[in-house]
């Protein structure tokens, strides 16, 4: 017997259909929402790795789930999230406070998503079995999304030359 299956419209995750709602502003499917959930639940309970790379984790997930009813002022505040770590080198835990000053503009580009956002999923994050491999895990991932968004790397830039 096959179990029936989900497919993540943000990232084409396939999971077992799982019967669950989802209702949020991410391009993604409640069984992919829900295993986000799990990996920011484990980041919430080590606070070395909630300060290493929970930013990452959810300016990627945000990132790779751009499409559908996800907004243009989300998908741009994430991919500058991605490109203040990965090309500018702060540390995460610094990105949200410069994220919060860029929250206020009033326009936003649109981004249209690439055709490959990245063979990594959030999926490939919650397999991790210690702290170590859930941080590089994290890192390989966040780094994958960013290359996949390419085209929209001048932007990003853009948003970010104003935060110090």
């Amino acid at each position: 017997m096959t179990l029936p299956m989900s497919s993540c419209p943000g990232c084409g995750l396939e999971l077992p259909l799982s019967g669950h709602v989802y209702d949020r502003k991410f391009h993604a499917s409640a069984e992919c929402w829900s295993v986000f959930e799990e990996v920011l639940a484990k980041e919430f309970q080590n606070a070395v790795l909630f300060g290493q790379v929970h930013q990452l984790t959810v300016d990627a997930y945000a990132v790779q789930h751009a499409g559908g009813r996800h907004p243009d002022k989300s998908v741009c505040i994430h991919l500058t999230g991605l490109q203040l770590v990965l090309e500018r080198g702060l540390p995460p835990v610094e990105v949200p406070q410069r994220l919060q000053r860029l929250a206020g503009r009033a326009i936003w580009p649109h981004l249209d998503p690439p055709s490959d956002r990245s063979a990594l999923t959030i999926f490939d994050v919650a397999l991790a079995d210690s702290p170590e491999l859930h941080a590089s895990s994290v890192r390989e991932w966040a780094a994958q999304v960013w290359r996949a968004w390419s085209t929209h790397h001048d932007v990003a830039r853009d948003l970010a030359k104003d935060l110090p």
